[in-house]
């Protein structure tokens, strides 16, 4: 993974365009994202970006997904280097300057501990614990204010969150369910209390800057319900969590 991050394009490199162009979305997303997310042999690749694909094409324009560090995601929409990003969670936060579509899957905030300290779908199970997470993920801020008794710590990335749990510099990891499930069986197998549920459940989507595009999220929504009318979003769901 940490090869395909030292490729990835400089978002702040990339030029600014005055509006989205009608016919073609450029999707930023961040990676490592697994399963989510992710890069192979230089090409986009995983459910979240399979999904999202499938949902622009529906609705008559090309699709350009452009990942890059997960700092870099919400600047670079903000200043216009991305049209979208292709899902993100939906916080408070994020509402008063994002408009988000209908909901691509809920997913959330899980617990992943080291041996011999037992799982637990409540926080408050864990306090005084030390737990890491991502600093520019939603799960760092819902810690900090709620959970001032857990000591917190950051990690650059999801591995680095689960290394630093298996290194004893960390009791738990909060991460998100689907991805540091992913990314535990395939780094650390055996090394883990695997969670099976949410303990901040976390609606995630397909978000653009407040006001931007409202026909392109229109036509997303759209695209969206038909998918799961004609069970294209379940095929997609099922390919890779099931």
């Amino acid at each position: 993974m940490s090869d395909t991050e030292s490729r990835l394009p400089d978002a702040a490199a990339t030029p600014s365009p005055a509006r989205m162009s009608p016919q073609v979305v450029r999707a930023g997303f961040d990676v490592p994202f697994e399963p989510f997310a992710f890069v192979r042999d230089g090409v986009p690749d995983g459910m979240m970006i399979e999904l999202v694909r499938v949902l622009i094409e529906r609705t008559g324009r090309a699709c350009e997904m452009v990942p890059m560090h997960l700092p870099d995601c919400e600047p670079a929409l903000e200043a216009g280097r991305v049209d979208a990003l292709a899902f993100k969670g939906v916080t408070t936060e994020r509402l008063s300057r994002m408009d988000f579509s209908d909901p691509l899957i809920v997913s959330g905030g899980a617990t992943f501990t080291r041996a011999g300290l037992a799982p637990s779908t409540q926080l408050s199970d864990f306090q005084g614990a030390r737990a890491i997470t991502t600093r520019d993920g939603p799960f760092w801020r819902l810690l900090e204010r709620e959970y001032p008794a857990i000591t917190l710590s950051h990690g650059e990335t999801y591995e680095a969150c689960l290394d630093a749990v298996v290194a004893g510099e960390a009791d738990l990891a909060v991460l998100n369910l689907q991805a540091g499930t992913w990314i535990a069986r395939q780094a650390h197998p055996g090394r883990f209390e695997l969670p099976t549920a949410p303990c901040s459940p976390l609606t995630v989507a397909f978000c653009m800057v407040k006001g931007r595009h409202p026909a392109l999220l229109h036509d997303i929504n759209r695209a969206l319900a038909a998918a799961r009318a004609d069970g294209t979003w379940q095929a997609i769901h099922d390919r890779w969590l099931a």
